[in-house]
């Protein structure tokens, strides 16, 4: 009775430990296509993220990330009148974006190597709205409040294992307007693909 006990015990902390790792690591490529047009509306794939995982039991993990995307759009050539003056020229507009979140994550599954994950991510967003035309340059930087909500999946390579991967997507939206060239908060969906390190 006492060996089948004893034996019932490690086999609930195997099980245990074969649910969730203590802790992961992730880099992410990001894709992010905006919804909001006022600035930029071209799909941009010049994104990264990199994130830190405390998973805290079997369902709930809590964590921090950090990114950065570029985003751009081109405005043909025309002529732009003030008072005063007039200035005919095409116009490259850039939007760069640097972001800083918490994060809580949710995970559907207990068990298995495939576990699908729902996650709610908010914190700052800073943004440099950059204009290019002709010789010169242009610049405002803005800073908001970012909130993100998203839905993905982890596969671990095996049971253990340190390598995994990491694919998901999500809609972010911002609070980062700019009255000086007539852009509103930003919003915009994003899929992500990446790599992830397990800490047993």
């Amino acid at each position: 009775m006492r060996i089948l006990a004893i034996s019932f015990f490690v086999l609930i902390c195997a099980v245990t430990q074969a649910q969730i790792a203590e802790s992961g690591f992730h880099i992410n490529w990001t894709i992010v296509k905006p919804t909001t047009t006022d600035f930029v509306s071209k799909t941009s794939s010049r994104g990264v993220r990199v994130g830190f995982t405390k998973f805290i039991n079997e369902q709930f993990g809590a964590g921090i990330e950090g990114g950065f995307n570029v985003l751009d759009d081109y405005v043909p050539r025309q002529t732009y009148v003030q008072p005063g003056s007039a200035i005919t020229t095409d116009i490259f507009n850039y939007m760069y974006n640097y972001t800083l979140t918490a994060n809580g994550q949710y995970y559907f599954k207990k068990s298995g190597l495939f576990v699908p994950y729902a996650a709610l991510h908010a914190g700052v967003m800073f943004t440099e709205y950059t204009l290019f035309y002709n010789a010169y340059s242009e610049s405002e930087n803005k800073t908001g409040f970012v909130v993100r909500p998203e839905l993905g999946a982890l596969y671990r390579v095996k049971t253990y294992g340190s390598l995994g991967f990491k694919a998901a997507v999500g809609y972010e939206y911002a609070t980062n307007k700019s009255e000086n060239y007539n852009i509103g908060n930003f919003s915009g969906l994003n899929v992500q693909f990446g790599i992830v390190l397990f800490n047993n």
